[in-house]
């Protein structure tokens, strides 16, 4: 069993072994794959390991041996799954390894914003507190979320950890779903009232055809003025130019970013260096404790491949 492991640095990095997967065949590893190095490859792996790099049609007819394609996340749009089903090649993700780091992660960045954290410690490291006249000061307001409103599009595994938090600081918890989910203390709303109503908004849904764009002019214009968005989501639910212009007239007061349309984003790309725009580099996923979970799932998942048993499983 030959397995190759396209991109294998951002899951693995410095702190977590890929060893693991030697067990059961001979690895190879490279940390980066580029769409134009994949030709140069040995065509004859029948396991592929990957993330972000691409395995299109073209990619994959390289590959005439493949039988087993694992997704180290638990989206799956950079594999082709039209051609791998015609291929009878297998590919399964790894669902839900993710759901509290990403919570957790969309948490940290509201409370960041609202309390101004890494504003104010870089603040006192400048000696600003120390040459101050009073005993404390801010640089900005602060903001308690107490009885406010949070409104949640998409109420999946990542939605609910992130509600259940939310209501810990005493929030009020709208949704809106592809269904009303009958939640107790929570509220089913469509996407007017939700942007309308809600003092945070935050996306835990999928990108498809159905979702691209779903934050656009229309929706942003019925946000209230001190409303803050976030996404630790896709990066294509949202309208980049309709948000760079909410943000810019100030329509709405911030928006809390982990994930851009294109990543890494473009130099000088329309929402970096706004004031009112905080991003991250798509880290919410990338707790030590999420990756090993990706990790055994994949082990999981190949070792019953091996024994014939198809888990995880998406065509």
């Amino acid at each position: 069993m030959k397995i190759l492991i396209l991109d294998g640095f951002t899951l693995f990095q410095n702190d977590l072994s890929w060893e693991i997967f030697s067990t059961l065949g001979q690895v190879t590893y490279l940390t980066r794959t580029s769409q134009a190095e994949i030709k140069h490859l040995d065509p004859d792996f029948d396991v592929i390991i990957t993330n972000k790099c691409l395995l299109n049609k073209e990619n994959l007819s390289h590959f005439t041996h493949l039988k087993l394609v694992l997704v180290a996340a638990t989206g799956f749009n950079s594999v082709d799954l039209k051609t791998c089903t015609e291929r009878a090649i297998q590919v399964s993700n790894v669902p839900a390894y993710g759901t509290f780091s990403v919570a957790q992660h969309a948490l940290a960045m509201l409370l960041d914003y609202s309390n101004g954290v890494s504003l104010h410690e870089k603040s006192v490291r400048k000696g600003d507190w120390s040459s101050n006249a009073d005993w404390c000061y801010t640089l900005g307001p602060i903001r308690e979320w107490h009885q406010k409103k949070v409104g949640i599009i998409g109420m999946g595994n990542i939605g609910i950890a992130f509600a259940n938090m939310c209501e810990s600081l005493g929030m009020q918890v709208l949704y809106h779903h592809t269904r009303d989910l009958m939640l107790h203390n929570r509220t089913f709303v469509d996407l007017k009232t939700l942007a309308q109503e809600s003092d945070v908004i935050s996306l835990h849904c999928p990108l498809n055809p159905s979702t691209e764009y779903l934050i656009n002019a229309s929706f942003l214009d019925q946000m209230k003025s001190d409303a803050v968005l976030i996404n630790t989501s896709r990066g294509g639910l949202i309208h980049t130019n309709d948000l760079r212009k909410a943000l810019m007239e100030h329509k709405i007061a911030a928006a809390l970013l982990d994930v851009l349309e294109v990543e890494p984003p473009v130099e000088n790309h329309p929402l970096i260096n706004l004031p009112n725009a905080i991003i991250t580099p798509h880290i919410a996923w990338i707790s030590q404790e999420a990756r090993k979970r990706i990790i055994e799932v994949m082990f999981k998942t190949l070792s019953a491949y091996l024994n014939g048993v198809a888990l995880n499983r998406v065509n």
